[in-house]
């Protein structure tokens, strides 16, 4: 979202419903618009975003025709070559942290030098470009990708992770095959 927390708090603060909403949410509290809370907002929000019976569900509850053939291709590299290993659960990632850039860094347009992740919470060197694992529902209808938002392609995206995460370079038949699966 590229804000700063006192951006969002000011914003938040100047609409009256969003304060009373706080107060809700969080009734032990006497001032609950904080960057902490708004932080559990937005992921209990996350949490309800599960598309129930989208197709991939149904493919998991046992319908093999609810993915077509492009589609199961996609998933079954997708758990091949090791994307489920940090995009997994209900929302297809969005539980942990990971470090962005395990076996090749991206760029600076990727990685700009002003987010840096956990680290600005944790301040541990480890920490350093250590981002949580965007869930991947729905992923299709939120660009753009990454932190820094560079990145307009579904494609792209699939190809970039490939190499710095998984150090494969992903053919476009196969960059092809996940992104049907994402869809």
């Amino acid at each position: 979202m590229n804000a700063t927390p006192d951006h969002v708090l000011n914003t938040l603060n100047s609409m009256s419903d969003y304060v009373v909403m706080f107060k809700k949410a969080f009734p032990n509290e006497a001032s609950p618009v904080i960057f902490d809370n708004f932080a559990k907002a937005i992921e209990a929000f996350e949490a309800t975003l599960i598309t129930p019976a989208a197709p991939f569900d149904q493919y998991l509850e046992g319908d093999t025709t609810a993915l077509n053939d492009q589609q199961k291709a996609g998933l079954k590299l997708f758990m091949q070559t090791g994307c489920s290993s940090c995009h997994n659960g209900i929302n297809v990632g969005g539980q942990d942290y990971f470090p962005f850039g395990v076996i090749e860094r991206p760029g600076a347009t990727l990685l700009p030098a002003s987010d840096k992740g956990r680290y600005a919470v944790t301040k541990a060197a480890s920490d350093e470009y250590v981002f949580r694992a965007a869930p991947l529902r729905n992923v299709a209808l939120r660009t753009p990708y990454f932190h820094s938002g560079q990145v307009w392609s579904l494609k792209q995206a699939v190809g970039v992770m490939g190499e710095t995460q998984l150090g494969i370079e992903l053919s476009d038949k196969e960059k092809n095959d996940i992104v049907a699966f994402l869809r």
